[in-house]
């Protein structure tokens, strides 16, 4: 991946030379020639071990949490070690299965992305590192399954947010403040997807199917409802009263739905 994308942040001189001799052996890759700093300024690059580790820390994940790792090898020495110091409950399909259990698996690299896949479709909170096919088939899958908890980084403006705090400009307070604000709509929420009259400019299909491929029922319309509560932040009771009043009425909802409503609502709130 790092060699397709011509990304060498944090790599060394002989590992990015190293990169570069791999992509131009790839013949049907067309690009050749990337400024690799250029290319991460405007969130092209995969995040790396240590970006991972601080956005993870900065969105206030505890350090006992278990990541599972839905990747091959991490290449670059000691890439991992950045994130191991911080998260050392750190998973792969190598660690969680035995020797005998990959067994069938080996020298079947699209079955072991397969399992990684179902991990990362099952996982409580989603959240990739470099928007490829796996990462977008995943996150569309986790939308139709009822929009779960799918976290989008925005990696053009991270990248410059963590340059600041490298060189002294920002505190960690507010390094990590900032980081939360622009994340808090980007948990996998159900948006419209964005079309284009150019099929490259528009958001992907795969990624986000809504509402193309997920039908507007009722249960999923009272998800959505739940979802633009959350996401609206009411101001107080009367604001969040209102609103669900004002949802009640467009869904035509059912008094026992309308009950249900209530109740998940308030408890959205406290």
């Amino acid at each position: 991946m790092l060699a397709f994308t011509g990304c060498s942040h944090n790599l060394t001189k002989e590992e990015a030379v190293e990169l570069k001799k791999m992509r131009y052996k790839v013949k049907h890759w067309k690009v050749k020639e990337i400024d690799s700093k250029s290319r991460r300024l405007r969130g092209g690059c995969p995040m790396t071990p240590r970006e991972v580790a601080v956005f993870l820390e900065a969105l206030g994940y505890p350090y006992d949490t278990k990541i599972y790792v839905a990747a091959g090898m991490i290449y670059g020495k000691d890439e991992m070690k950045s994130l191991r110091s911080k998260y050392r409950y750190l998973l792969t399909h190598s660690t969680l299965a035995t020797k005998e259990e990959l067994l069938p698996f080996k020298d079947h690299q699209n079955q072991l992305a397969a399992l990684d896949y179902i991990i990362a479709v099952e996982s409580d909170v989603f959240i990739y590192s470099y928007d490829g096919h796996m990462a977008k088939a995943a996150r569309g899958h986790r939308a139709f399954e009822g929009f779960r908890k799918t976290i989008s980084p925005d990696k053009q403006k991270f990248v410059r947010l963590i340059d600041q705090l490298d060189n002294g400009l920002i505190s960690w307070d507010e390094f990590s403040s900032r980081v939360k604000s622009i994340h808090a709509n980007k948990n996998g929420g159900p948006h419209h997807r964005k079309v284009n009259r150019h099929p490259k400019l528009e958001e992907s299909f795969y990624a986000n199917p809504y509402p193309g491929c997920i039908c507007e029922r009722r249960e999923t319309m009272m998800m959505i409802a739940f979802w633009q509560l959350e996401l609206q932040k009411p101001n107080n009771y009367f604001e969040l009263y209102i609103k669900k009043k004002f949802i009640e009425l467009n869904l035509n909802l059912r008094p026992q739905d309308r009950f249900k409503l209530n109740v998940d609502g308030a408890l959205m709130r406290i």
